[in-house]
């Protein structure tokens, strides 16, 4: 009867060490979920705000050069024309350069999710 005894207990400790593996794995993930999301979390809310008051900055600096090269050339119009045909090359610019752009961001998050 004690080798039925001895591997009754040999199996009753591998089933209790098989489960605090389970809960410390699902824990560990909990974990790097959570700090995956407090990561992306943080970027975006950086994105938005610096993104914003960017986009705000531009907005002005675009209604002020606009109104500069129409007093220069003494024609409003030509003046919006002008800024909006650089906002124009400028899209185009960042159209040719996006895969380069998909590749370094593609990167960066990488290092950030796979690295730690």
């Amino acid at each position: 009867m004690s080798i039925l005894k001895s591997l009754d207990d040999t199996t009753n400790s591998a089933a209790d060490a098989g489960e605090a593996y389970v809960k410390s794995t699902k824990k560990y993930f909990e974990l790097k979920v959570f700090q995956q999301l407090t990561t992306l979390s943080s970027y975006l809310i950086k994105i938005v705000l610096l993104g914003s008051l960017c986009v705000l900055g531009l907005i002005f600096m675009a209604i002020a050069g606009a109104i500069a090269l129409g007093n220069h050339f003494d024609d409003m119009a030509l003046g919006y024309l002008i800024v909006g045909g650089i906002f124009i090359l400028m899209v185009l610019l960042l159209l040719l350069v996006r895969k380069s752009i998909d590749s370094v961001i593609i990167k960066k998050l990488s290092k950030t999710y796979f690295d730690s």
